[in-house]
């Protein structure tokens, strides 16, 4: 599981975008990212500390939210099959 230091030089939100967009890059998570609430308790933070955190990476374009569906790897920055 991934620690999150709310004492550490970046605001918790940053490190849990910084954690998540690694997953994206390595191929853990290919499609649909999991609910909001259960990617809190599973970084031991607030909900809204995810939300802001789906935030930046919706800025950085490495995801995209579609109303009612979820949140999606945004599909142009998938990893290459077999990258």
């Amino acid at each position: 599981m991934p620690q999150i230091d709310p004492l550490g030089p970046d605001f918790a939100y940053i490190q849990v975008a910084n954690d998540i967009a690694t997953r994206i890059e390595v191929g853990e998570i290919t499609h649909k990212l999991p609910a909001e609430r259960a990617l809190a308790e599973e970084y031991g933070v607030a909900y809204q500390t995810v939300r802001h955190a789906m935030a930046v990476l919706r800025e950085r374009g490495l995801i995209v939210t579609r109303q009612g569906r979820g949140t999606f790897v945004n599909p142009d920055r998938r990893p290459a099959a077999g990258a």
